[in-house]
């Protein structure tokens, strides 16, 4: 169980303690393609705290590229539309919502922030082409993955743009980019995961 180091949360007047400070984190996975839009997210909260956890753990929920992977974002600052629903609030409003939500159930919302890559769409390749590493030919490069077994077969992930992490001005430029959007989202109620990042980036981000 991962204990809770995070700053100390007040609950909503009228809802629960958050039990993630006392009990540390007990995290379920809301995969928000399979559950609908954020209202059938906040429909499943009751059953969750009733199992005990203490933490919703959210899939990429950003506007994602030409592929629709979730992964793949091209606006790390919108909503998703198949998790809009039919409510005409916009975004923050319903994000916020969410997180209230939680927290009215004694549970923290953490969302997970995709700072390795974004989709080969997104406007941040053209605007800031140096923080993207880029093939040979000049090309944006891809990321890929080699099978353990079989050295010869690789996997390339063509719809993602891999932004590279090199120490220089652009990290520091890309790393501000995404210490602003963290306390974006965290201003809404949520708290941020990053994984497979130098620990500096993860840091500097304000992400775990």
């Amino acid at each position: 169980m991962v204990r809770w180091t995070g700053p100390a949360m007040t609950p909503r007047e009228g809802g629960e303690p958050v039990r993630a400070e006392a009990q540390g984190l007990r995290i379920y996975n809301l995969f928000p393609s399979l559950v609908g839009d954020i209202a059938a997210w906040r429909a499943q909260l009751p059953r969750i705290a009733a199992m005990g956890f203490t933490c919703i753990f959210v899939n990429p929920f950003h506007l994602p590229g030409f592929s629709g992977s979730l992964y793949a974002v091209k606006d790390y600052w919108r909503l998703n539309p198949l998790f809009r629903g039919d409510t005409a609030d916009n975004d923050d409003t319903l994000l916020e919502g969410f997180t209230s939500a939680c927290r009215d159930h004694g549970m923290i919302a953490m969302m997970d922030l995709v700072i390795n890559h974004t989709a080969r769409d997104n406007p941040l390749t053209g605007r800031h082409p140096g923080w993207f590493a880029h093939e040979p030919g000049g090309g944006l490069r891809s990321p890929s993955a080699i099978d353990p077994a079989n050295a010869t077969s690789v996997t390339v992930w063509g719809d993602l743009a891999e932004i590279e992490y090199r120490g220089d001005e652009a990290e520091a430029e890309t790393i501000a980019y995404f210490a602003e959007l963290v306390r974006h989202y965290v201003r809404l109620g949520f708290r941020a995961s990053a994984a497979m990042q130098p620990t500096r980036c993860r840091r500097g981000c304000g992400a775990r």
